[in-house]
């Protein structure tokens, strides 16, 4: 962990990692965590109740993509080499001067720039339970709009865990909270997966730059 924590800025030019990647290399990454999560409800050793704790499923969940990853040999299927999954990895970019960086659930990091990823935080919800919605929108949503992660990437991603209730019922109530934060593109479906995964459009506070949200949501309720 020492060696992520000591890297440092070569260049002050952001290295969009997901533009690099481009929307096949991006489609590649959001395919992995689609498998993954379709490995982890397959494995009859791991039972996944509603009072899961987020990390431990997540910890499960990486351990998926990790062989996915692997066994598929996707660095080479994006032509970056030095790409891989990464659990929780400290962003340095908006550290305060004391206390620990902000650590993001996971991402795609690519060890050959600075601190270019593409981030994937997680996030449990439940049949109305309005305080997780608050919390998906405040510590995921504006985590990404604010910089606070993936603040050199143009796309990110949520994962929500539904623990339980409908998954187009806890859309609905997403749409309304993250009205209030004036995207610039609601929760909208993406059409071209026919799994739950829905996108929102977002301008980022410390560089105006638009962003892209992919929202995908497993369905743990059964």
């Amino acid at each position: 962990m020492s060696s992520i924590r000591n890297i440092t800025a070569s260049t002050t030019v952001p290295d969009d990692l997901a533009k690099r990647l481009g929307p096949s290399g991006v489609n590649e990454i959001i395919l992995t965590l689609w498998q993954g999560y379709h490995d982890l409800i397959a494995d009859t050793d791991i039972t996944i109740s509603e009072t899961a704790m987020e990390d431990d499923i997540t910890l499960e969940w990486y351990g998926k993509i990790s062989q996915r990853w692997a066994n598929g040999n996707r660095a080479t299927t994006l032509r970056i080499n030095n790409i891989g999954p990464v659990h929780q990895y400290p962003d340095p970019t908006l550290k305060k001067s004391r206390g620990y960086k902000p650590t993001i659930d996971f991402c795609f990091r690519d060890w050959d720039t600075s601190n270019s990823y593409f981030g994937v935080e997680c996030k449990n919800l439940y049949n109305h339970q309005n305080d997780k919605i608050k919390r998906y929108v405040e510590t995921g949503v504006k985590n990404y709009t604010s910089g606070r992660y993936g603040s050199q990437s143009s796309e990110s991603s949520i994962i929500g865990y539904v623990l339980s209730g409908k998954i187009p019922e806890i859309v609905a109530e997403l749409v309304s909270e993250i009205a209030k934060i004036t995207p610039v593109n609601n929760l909208s479906r993406e059409l071209r997966y026919v799994e739950p995964q829905y996108s929102s459009q977002h301008t980022r506070d410390i560089d105006n730059q638009e962003i892209t949200i992919h929202h995908l949501f497993f369905d743990f309720s059964h």
